[in-house]
């Protein structure tokens, strides 16, 4: 046993409405469908397969694939959708409907194969290289493409499947093109040990970040025992069919799927946090046994109900981290706008401040509309905060803010210098109205000859020596993230903790101020550093002829289109071992290359054997012999890559949020969420910053805040009639 089961993340997929309707009897109305599946997320289901786009004579159950998966996207926009297309075809009605992700089914059994898609194993995976090639040629907006293995573990019509099969199928279909591939027990035949061995035997061949989940069905009653088995090896992503529907029409003997209540119970009984209620989800039956009165449903969680006192280990430690968050207690006053403000409360929310986002009456943060690379801003760093919608420049919107300052801990701001003075909510005049108040003031410079002066990150990556360290000699370049207003919001956030714990002692708050400028210069210190040791500038890191003191320290090809890995070998010992590894025992044996200067030196002719070599190897052969050395490593990611990586998702490093407050996508609010947005990257006491709150709506915790200082119904009316307060 690799891994211990223990307490992390799990991810559950409900494929009920795909693989569940499959072998039902009567068509389930679409209607009944949409109230089935709000049901679900309503209770927490993240992922979905929401249909299967086939020619509906075949099957009339998805009739409604297009129609169906338009209104989910409309109407559940925090929902990560996928849907079965077996062929080309298939998968471009899917994108066209919205699709998140195309799953492409390839059994392991020849006979299976011939049944289902009506083509030879070969000719599926030569099917799947289409799709993936044509969804290549979409863009970054492509629906990811998974390849899922049905008949895995063997076949009602053939009989058993060799592994060795499955896993040299598993290699093909990455080598055409597959983002991941899942393993799928078709007719429920799969043993614990049986599971052990192929997951394990399919990950070393593949990469664990090419494994995708295991799809099982529980024909003999062993189902949850192979969820055991599989967490047992690090897999953490099951398929299930809400009250056990389901079963494939292409494989005599094949029941139905392994039921999503019993998944969910047995994982988080388990301690793995699936982010789902059970109660919520168990009631969700009744949706299903509306839409289909005549199909028995199935689980063993909902006819027994769940065990007195019952609480998931998962749960009980959200709810001891809600307890335990450092900040609690602490209220902050945000006037903020675009991201060194609010990353700095971001910081202050996420450890548990109260952090009250005070914005502009009706529409809220200009933030919320920005396009273009700036799209995401509003919902990455407005997580865990209230919003408040108030016109400053009228006499109650004035007061209400004045109320707000009066009693707080802290208010933050980063607009132009003077601009919060001139409204009379300057340090000075709220500091006098209440003595304890930390006031922090984010902005471009610190008192200085440039503090007047308009500041952007850009502006200060320019001045401040970083991108001309960023881009190719004569291209000065920025760094590709808003990397000075997020480092120094956090730097304004660890000040205002700093004066918290002055305040103890002092009973006096303080003026903070964290500077856009100044955080650059702190990046390029060492630069600096290096150019006083040495007398000149350095080299920028985008030159590609800038001298590294090691053999290796580059990005190479692999044998795949565009599959490119970074590389780094800075030990003699290393050297002897990759030498030995790929090949270049010669080089080992040149006298010429004996020290690492003299490797360092050499590095033009051993960057040409060496990219002569990995562009021989498929990728994920490449990044497993590397892993097996021990060496540096790491593929060249997308930021679209990231939702799906293995690290991020089992060490609870992603938080699922919603993206409706990114009102400046085209045509609105975008119609895609983005499943999981990083976290902040600490443990406290062994548990991460959680999500409390989903970025809020314009004005959506008004009245809430307004009575917290105060204010009365008739009161708060009035504010709204005025339009000095949006609710």
């Amino acid at each position: 046993m690799e891994e211990a089961v223990g307490a992390g993340a799990a991810s559950v997929r409900e494929v009920g409405p795909r693989d569940g309707l499959q072998m039902a009897k009567a068509v389930m109305p679409t209607a009944a469908k949409l109230r089935w599946i709000a049901a679900m997320v309503a209770a927490g289901v993240r992922r979905m397969d929401v249909a299967s786009f086939v020619p509906p004579a075949a099957m009339p159950q998805m009739a409604d694939a297009a129609e169906l998966l338009q209104a989910v996207r409309a109407a559940h926009p925090s929902l990560r959708i996928s849907a079965l297309a077996p062929n080309l075809r298939g998968a471009r009605d899917a994108a066209a409907a919205g699709a998140h992700a195309i799953v492409l089914p390839v059994s392991a059994s020849e006979a299976h194969s011939r049944a289902n898609v009506r083509r030879s194993r070969t000719e599926q995976v030569a099917e799947v290289a289409r799709v993936a090639e044509w969804a290549r040629g979409l863009g970054p907006g492509a629906p990811r493409i998974r390849a899922g293995i049905s008949t895995a573990f063997g076949c009602s019509l053939q009989g058993r499947v060799p592994e060795g099969e499955v896993v040299a199928l598993a290699t093909d279909l990455v080598r055409a093109g597959a983002q991941t591939v899942s393993l799928g027990d078709t007719v429920g035949y799969a043993t614990p040990t049986q599971v052990r061995r192929i997951v394990r035997a399919v990950r070393s061949a593949i990469g664990a970040e090419r494994l995708g989940g295991l799809h099982l069905h529980d024909t003999m009653g062993t189902a949850l025992a192979n969820v055991l088995a599989a967490l047992e090896e690090g897999l953490r992503e099951f398929d299930g069919a809400l009250g056990g529907l389901g079963g494939c029409p292409y494989a005599p003997g094949s029941v139905g799927n392994l039921c999503t209540e019993d998944l969910v119970h047995l994982l988080e009984a388990e301690g793995f946090d699936t982010g789902i209620d059970l109660p919520v989800l168990i009631a969700a039956r009744q949706a299903l046994r509306d839409g289909l009165p005549d199909e028995p449903l199935h689980g063993r969680v909902a006819a027994a109900g769940l065990p007195r006192g019952f609480v998931p280990a998962a749960t009980a430690a959200r709810t001891a981290a809600r307890r335990t968050l450092p900040l609690e207690g602490i209220r902050v006053v945000e006037f903020s706008h675009m991201v060194m403000g609010p990353s700095s409360g971001m910081v202050l929310a996420d450890l548990g401040a109260d952090v009250i986002k005070v914005e502009p009456a009706p529409g809220g943060d200009n933030t919320r509309r920005l396009t273009g690379p700036a799209i995401g801003f509003f919902p990455t760093f407005n997580r865990n905060k209230r919003s408040l919608c108030v016109d400053l420049k009228t006499p109650a919107g004035l007061d209400l803010a004045r109320r707000l300052a009066a009693g707080a801990d802290v208010v933050l701001e980063n607009f132009r210098p003077g601009a919060m003075e001139k409204l009379g909510l300057g340090y000075e005049a709220l500091s006098a109205i209440n003595p304890r108040l930390i006031y922090l003031s984010c902005k471009g410079f610190l008192p200085g000859p440039y503090e007047n002066r308009a500041a952007l990150d850009e502006v200060v990556q320019m001045m401040g020596g970083l991108a001309y360290m960023t881009g190719p000699p004569g291209r000065p370049m920025r760094a590709g993230t808003s990397v000075n207003d997020i480092t120094g919001g956090v730097f304004g956030a660890v000040a205002v903790m700093a004066a918290l714990r002055e305040r103890q002692a002092t009973g006096r708050g303080a003026l903070v101020q964290s500077g856009l400028f100044e955080t650059n210069m702190l990046l390029v210190a060492q630069h600096m550093a290096n150019a006083a040791i040495t007398g000149r500038n350095p080299p920028s890191s985008g030159d590609p002829s800038m001298p590294k003191p090691w053999p290796l320290y580059d990005v190479f090809d692999s044998a795949d289109p565009g599959g490119q890995v970074f590389v780094g070998v800075v030990t003699a010992t290393q050297w002897q071992g990759f030498c030995r590894e790929f090949g270049l025992d010669d080089m080992l044996a040149d006298p010429s290359l004996s020290t690492m200067q003299q490797l360092a030196a050499a590095r033009p002719r051993i960057a040409e054997r060496v990219t002569a070599v990995f562009r021989t190897l498929p990728k994920v052969v490449l990044m497993r012999r590397l892993e097996a050395l021990g060496l540096p490593y790491a593929p060249i990611a997308k930021p679209a890559d990231l939702f799906d990586d293995e690290h991020l998702l089992a060490s609870g490093g992603l938080i699922s949020l919603e993206m409706g407050s990114a009102a400046g996508a085209p045509g609105g609010a975008p119609a895609m969420p983005v499943a999981g947005i990083p976290g902040l990257p600490v443990l406290i006491d062994g548990t991460r910053p959680s999500l409390r709150r989903q970025p809020p709506a314009p004005g959506e915790h008004g009245a809430e805040i307004a009575r917290s200082v105060g204010l009365d119904e008739a009161e708060i009316a009035h504010l709204v009639a005025e339009g000095a307060l949006h609710v």
